[in-house]
């Protein structure tokens, strides 16, 4: 079963306690967990039972989160890998869940700008932390395949496309400045937004259920023009000397950039809903740590290695990360 009651023995995440809406005392909360590969916490095994192909961890911060609520329901539809299209088809799904909803939650947006394809296909490696000769490794993608990803990405954004991006050598940047708004991008946002906010109207309690667009939060850290480390330790490929995981320092600019647009385009997105819709709200997670480049490893976000990439984490939330997911998304329950 999908949807299961929740027992909350002790949990440190505890720091706001959910109350319930006036009326409502004595109903049972139910909280539905939409969205991609970050609110299903990809990579954090062994999965729920059920999951289906969907990558939902016991660890993923709607379990978390719905341990805040006593005696909740939690509806745990999100799924990774999925894009805005596909959660539109979880809201459908969940069309029963969401009716009596008191907190939904939201991730979307990062696989239709591809974020996965991008880090893997635009991945590299150096031979020594402090050399800036990135090679790129033969399993993963390389020059052409980054370049289209990251065109794909910033066309998808409303953004510039450089005409000579393709090199991946001409400094900033595909990502300068918008010049579609609204973006491909927001209009798919603001549709799927849209129908969370109708299909959770008569919820909670019959004031329409809290919404909550949890946004992704700021991936790498990187201040310099040298290569940027995405792996704490090298790897090690046969008949080659050890490999540390890298992106050009170009590259990582443009990954940046494609991460603070989608950002930026999400909060634009939401701000304009709130203005009719108060119970929608906009989750960051400042605390929650970037990857280092200068020492390639985070403790909130996982870098890239052999394992990362066979469970498909890399870049993606540690249970560290996910904690740091939960509690911003706690302390903005109403």
């Amino acid at each position: 079963m999908r949807i299961r009651r929740l027992v909350v023995v002790g949990v440190a995440l505890a720091t706001t306690a959910f109350i319930s809406p006036a009326g409502a005392t004595g109903t049972v909360p139910t909280y539905v967990a939409l969205g991609d590969s970050y609110t299903s916490g990809a990579g954090l095994t062994p999965y729920l039972a059920g999951s289906n192909g969907c990558s939902r961890s016991p660890e993923a911060f709607p379990e978390d989160v719905a341990r805040t609520m006593p005696g909740a329901q939690l509806d745990f539809v999100a799924c990774s890998g999925a894009t805005i299209s596909q959660i539109t088809r979880q809201v459908r799904d969940a069309s029963a869940s969401l009716a009596n909803a008191t907190l939904v939650t939201l991730s979307a947006g990062g696989n239709d700008v591809g974020f996965s394809k991008l880090s893997i296909s635009c991945i590299g490696a150096v031979t020594s932390p402090s050399s800036n000769d990135v090679r790129y490794l033969p399993f993963t993608g390389g020059p052409v395949a980054c370049a289209s990803s990251i065109n794909s990405a910033a066309r998808l954004l409303g953004a510039r496309v450089h005409p000579k991006i393709g090199a991946l050598s001409t400094p900033a940047t595909v990502t300068a400045s918008t010049l579609i708004s609204p973006s491909p991008f927001e209009v798919r946002l603001l549709s799927l937004i849209q129908g969370v906010l109708q299909s959770s109207v008569a919820g909670n309690g019959g004031n329409g259920a809290q919404v909550l667009v949890v946004s992704y939060p700021v991936l790498l850290a990187h201040r310099t023009n040298r290569a940027c480390l995405v792996g704490g330790a090298p790897i090690d490929i046969p008949g080659e000397i050890a490999l540390h995981p890298a992106f050009a320092s170009v590259v990582a600019r443009e990954l940046i950039s494609i991460n603070s647009l989608v950002r930026r385009e999400t909060a634009s997105v939401v701000s304009t809903l709130a203005r009719t819709q108060s119970r929608l709200t906009l989750v960051n997670a400042p605390s929650f740590a970037p990857l280092n480049c200068t020492t390639g490893s985070s403790s909130d976000l996982n870098g890239f290695s052999v394992a990362t990439l066979r469970s498909g984490a890399v870049l993606h939330p540690t249970i560290l990360g996910q904690r740091v997911l939960a509690s911003a998304v706690v302390g903005q329950i109403n």
